[in-house]
């Protein structure tokens, strides 16, 4: 991780240092903007998109006993992510096998069984049906062949992650360019201090793409993050699979908060001289700080409208302290974020005109450009008409 963090010095360095467009990088290519607008490549997306990549369920401070789950809803899905008896955690249709009835209502819980609603037949927390009421009447019932139907899952350092693609390379591989980034930052020490949601009248990609660059950071939080970050030293990374870092110095201390709290003696001094941010393919946005930090992920919920969950992580610790901290924690995120959510109804609106038909892009936006090449390649090129196809041209540029 050493020559790492040299790396990452250096190159912010040579941010601050350039006063030109690179040289050897190429013009980027106008962005589409039917893309947030168009219903038909909102249908593409969710029929060749979501169904085929890592996605966010939970964080394994959610699941804390056996028994313990909670539901995925996105995506017009219900998936129950439980912890068995055997303590893996899996994930399952939240679908009765007998005439498709929702078998949990609540979005999070402990239960011994999973008892459906409707007609009560029973699930063990490993998915096994275990129970029918009156299985006479059932001519040819095999209750070892009527299990809750598995999603894909699994566990990164206690986030878990589902993927409806049961072919899918496994998710260390998937999380590979970007998992060595968090190398020496204690994951597995954080629970979650609280979740977030906000409705956005706007495509998720519009919502997303704003947590991708800085070029937004004097003019839109000139005084909650800007005294904090020398915007002018970001460093991105661009990173096989649609994967990104970013790279910003700071110039306040050891933290972008508003607070008097020094960061955990473990913390490498990478993560206090710098913001880390770390894109992860396809919806989540991370900027690493010694306090804690959000994990916030952005999710369709119809062509002009999305759904931004913010997962706040923090240390275990449960005092009076620790709790007072996140109350101003909750307080100065939700401040931030509102600064960036009141532009995006407006944006929405001028990308559905087709008043600007392409969107123009510089030399630190270029990550919207990447990991939007990359959700081509996931769809399959050929399932694109071709008006709305990234031009394939960042690849020669991705960091080893």
């Amino acid at each position: 991780m050493q020559g790492e963090t040299t790396l990452i010095q250096q190159a912010v360095e040579d941010e601050l240092r350039r006063d030109a467009y690179p040289e050897n990088f190429p013009a980027i290519p106008e962005l589409p903007t039917a893309r947030y607008a168009d219903p038909a490549f909102y249908d593409i997306e969710m029929k060749h998109f979501w169904p085929k990549t890592w996605l966010t369920a939970a964080h394994i401070s959610e699941l804390p006993e056996v028994g313990s789950y909670v539901l995925f809803e996105e995506l017009g899905r219900s998936i129950i992510i439980s912890r068995g008896e055997d303590d893996v955690v899996r994930a399952f249709h939240n679908v009765c096998r007998h005439r498709a009835s929702a078998i949990l209502l609540e979005k999070q819980g402990k239960a011994k069984r999973f008892i459906c609603p409707y007609h009560s037949w029973g699930y063990s927390a490993e998915g096994q049906l275990v129970s029918v009421p009156e299985q006479r009447d059932f001519a040819c019932l095999d209750k070892s062949k009527r299990g809750l139907v598995p999603v894909r899952c699994e566990t990164w350092r206690g986030f878990v992650f589902i993927n409806l693609d049961g072919e899918a390379a496994p998710l260390e591989e998937f999380l590979a360019p970007v998992a060595r980034q968090w190398a020496n930052y204690p994951l597995e020490n954080m629970v979650i201090k609280g979740v977030m949601r906000s409705d956005m009248e706007c495509n998720w990609k519009v919502a997303y793409d704003n947590f991708l660059e800085i070029y937004h950071l004097s003019s839109v939080h000139g005084k909650s993050l800007a005294p904090f970050l020398e915007w002018r030293s970001f460093s991105l990374s661009m990173y096989k699979g649609g994967h990104g870092r970013f790279a910003t110095r700071k110039k306040q201390g050891a933290t972008i908060f508003k607070l008097d709290q020094a960061p955990p003696p473990s913390t490498n001094e990478l993560f206090k001289e710098h913001t880390l941010a770390l894109p992860t393919f396809p919806n989540v946005f991370v900027a690493a700080d010694p306090v804690g930090f959000n994990w916030q992920t952005f999710w369709p919920n119809g062509t002009g409208k999305s759904v931004m969950t913010s997962r706040l992580m923090g240390w275990k610790d449960d005092s009076d302290e620790d709790r007072a901290l996140w109350d101003q924690m909750k307080v100065n995120i939700a401040g931030i974020l509102a600064e960036d959510l009141i532009l995006f109804k407006d944006i929405q609106r001028n990308y559905e005109t087709g008043s600007l038909p392409g969107a123009m892009l510089s030399y630190q936006e270029r990550m919207l450009y990447w990991y939007q090449e990359e959700v081509d390649r996931v769809i399959g090129v050929e399932n694109i008409p071709e008006h709305l196809r990234m031009k394939q041209v960042l690849a020669d540029y991705v960091a080893e």
